[in-house]
């Protein structure tokens, strides 16, 4: 099996195979038959029993070449399956067994996603496509093309193709849609939490307590960002020094995050409205060095 998907009501199982155009409903209630009637009909090497197909399939449905992934709607009964093969996404019904619609995509489709598909209760509306290639869909710029994500409505019996977005990187593998209106996120930090532990950082300060701190060949710098500065505005230190500088930004503007790298030292940071955090580094190299915000905020 390539995909293995449990229906939003907990009874049956979609089982997908790559190198099968079927797609095997199995009936977790006759599954539990099965297994309280001891009726097995081997144990496969590890000595775990093997049910007969038989006794535990609901229904075998032929949707096409390649099915991979199931996701489900909000009607009842209903599914959809990516057929890699056939470069399609296949509607159907897996109560009664039986093909509702096929819509082409663009290309080789492998993942998919529905509104909440993978919960109890399926949203429906809105799929996802997660095409492995894009080939002709975008003008090319050479010889790597990106992705092809396509947004396909699912509200009526007919699926309809609305979208199509291009997106870098490898091949997509796997997604979840969650109702913007469920998420409550925070849009800045209370200053000098340590995003990690959602606790105060030690090395936070606040403007006007920035400072410098050497012990032997450690230095601690005690640092702030906003627009435009980063304090103190030069740092000085020994070669051979250990240097550790604590950022905290004081911003409280939302989205306003700020970078932080020193040239050549290979240490970068990413500090969000309020975050602390630290960058380590050794400074094993005579010279001046700038520091400054990778994010260019102003």
């Amino acid at each position: 099996p390539h995909g293995v998907d449990v229906t939003p009501d907990g009874k049956f199982i979609t089982v997908s195979g790559k190198l099968d155009t079927h797609v095997s409903v199995y009936s977790f209630e006759k599954i539990q038959a099965a297994i309280k009637a001891g009726k097995f009909e081997s144990k496969d090497p590890y000595g775990i029993p093997v049910i007969n197909m038989k006794d535990a399939l609901h229904t075998q449905v032929q949707l096409g070449l390649g099915p991979l992934h199931t996701q489900y709607d909000s009607k009842a009964c209903v599914a959809y399956t990516s057929l890699y093969v056939d470069s399609q996404v296949a509607k159907w019904d897996y109560c009664a067994g039986k093909v509702l619609d096929k819509l082409s995509v663009h290309y080789n489709i492998g993942h998919l996603m529905t509104m909440e598909g993978d919960s109890t209760k399926p949203a429906g509306k809105y799929l996802v496509a997660l095409n492995k290639l894009a080939i002709d869909r975008f003008v090319p710029v050479g010889p790597l093309h990106p992705q092809n994500h396509q947004l396909i409505d699912i509200s009526n019996d007919k699926m309809q193709l609305l979208y199509d977005m291009p997106l870098p990187l490898g091949e997509p593998h796997y997604a979840v849609a969650i109702a913007a209106s469920k998420l409550k996120p925070g849009v800045r930090y209370k200053v000098g939490t340590d995003s990690r532990t959602d606790k105060p950082h030690p090395g936070a300060v606040r403007a006007g307590e920035e400072k410098t701190v050497k012990k032997g060949n450690k230095v601690e710098v005690f640092a702030t960002l906003i627009r435009s500065h980063i304090t103190p505005e030069t740092i000085e230190v020994d070669v051979g020094d250990e240097v550790t500088i604590h950022l905290t930004n004081l911003e409280r503007a939302q989205d306003e995050t700020h970078g932080f790298t020193v040239s050549t030292y290979n240490v970068h940071a990413s500090v969000e409205p309020g975050k602390t955090v630290q960058v380590k580094f050794k400074a094993d190299k005579e010279g001046v060095y700038p520091y400054y915000c990778t994010h260019f905020c102003s």
